[in-house]
């Protein structure tokens, strides 16, 4: 699937595993290191809610993740798993986190969007501006003013940066060593670039995600642009309830979100559509015990 995006090939790529009660954590992780997306999701039965779901990026598994939300949800919409008769369809996901839920827009014209509930943000430590600007390889001048660089997440923690404009966020051409030392710093897996604007003329803020230890750049990062738009709203960025962020131009495949922040302090609102790119089965790989490779495979 690709998520925060109405047609393939834009937005955010996820893998979506049905049926996976029978997979160990070995096998989910094998699995997701074959995709080599930045995430996979694997959907299981819950006691709890409509159904339960893990995610796992290529090297380890983590709590929350916001575009695999999306695109998890919309892949059980279409295969049957969710009863959409009724115009809005709210159901519950069970995450590492706990269970949130979720909501589904539903017209005439199929599924809209979906919309999942976050966790009220955590703020945590900032970071020195001087440190931050050195690891971007930019001026000091370059960050913006009104937005000191901090930690902010709703699950997973990130280091939120405020650029001066877009054109200045979309220049960034960090040095990966000194981005990864900073990170460490604070205790975080990467950072998020954000600027007002965008280039669609109905974006309120864009961003960039900088994962410094795999060198990679996300397109779409739904686990914190909800988080980045309640610190800009904090620090007067935007004025507005609902919020549009615009994410992935610097890698081609731009998404877009819409994000709620009218009950910020008690939750976030992030929704973002869906579409199918390729359906069909998977291999169970042979994975116990930490052997990688199974039985029958390289020693």
């Amino acid at each position: 699937m690709d998520a925060f995006t109405d047609r393939a090939y834009g937005g955010n790529p996820c893998a979506v595993v049905l049926d996976a009660d029978d997979l160990s954590a070995d096998q989910m992780q094998a699995i997701a290191q074959e995709m080599n997306l930045s995430e996979t999701a694997f959907v299981l039965s819950s006691d709890r809610a409509a159904f339960r779901v893990r995610y796992f990026t290529p090297r380890e598994e983590i709590p929350f993740a916001g575009h695999p939300t999306i695109a998890t949800t919309y892949a059980m919409a279409t295969q049957g798993s969710v009863d959409l008769r009724r115009p809005g369809i709210v159901i519950e996901v069970e995450f590492a986190i706990g269970v949130l839920p979720v909501e589904i827009e539903v017209s005439d014209l199929g599924i809209g969007r979906i919309v999942m509930t976050q966790p009220v943000p955590e703020y945590g430590d900032m970071v020195e501006p001087s440190v931050v600007a050195e690891a971007l390889q930019v001026s000091i001048t370059d960050l913006h003013p009104g937005c000191l660089p901090q930690v902010v997440g709703v699950g997973v923690p990130f280091l939120m940066i405020g650029a001066r404009d877009r054109a200045t966020m979309l220049g960034v051409n960090p040095d990966w060593d000194g981005l990864q030392h900073v990170c460490r710093s604070v205790d975080v897996a990467a950072t998020y670039l954000y600027a007002p604007g965008g280039q669609n003329v109905r974006a309120d803020l864009c961003a960039r995600f900088l994962d410094p230890f795999a060198h990679y750049e996300d397109p779409f990062t739904g686990s914190a642009c909800g988080a980045m738009a309640a610190l800009a709203a904090r620090n007067g960025l935007v004025d507005k309830e609902d919020v549009v962020v615009e994410q992935g131009e610097g890698v081609g495949r731009i998404g877009y979100a819409n994000v709620s922040l009218r009950d910020v302090d008690k939750k976030l609102l992030v929704g973002g559509t869906a579409a199918l790119v390729v359906s069909g089965t998977i291999t169970a790989p042979s994975v116990e015990d930490g052997d990688r490779f199974g039985d029958g495979g390289i020693t």
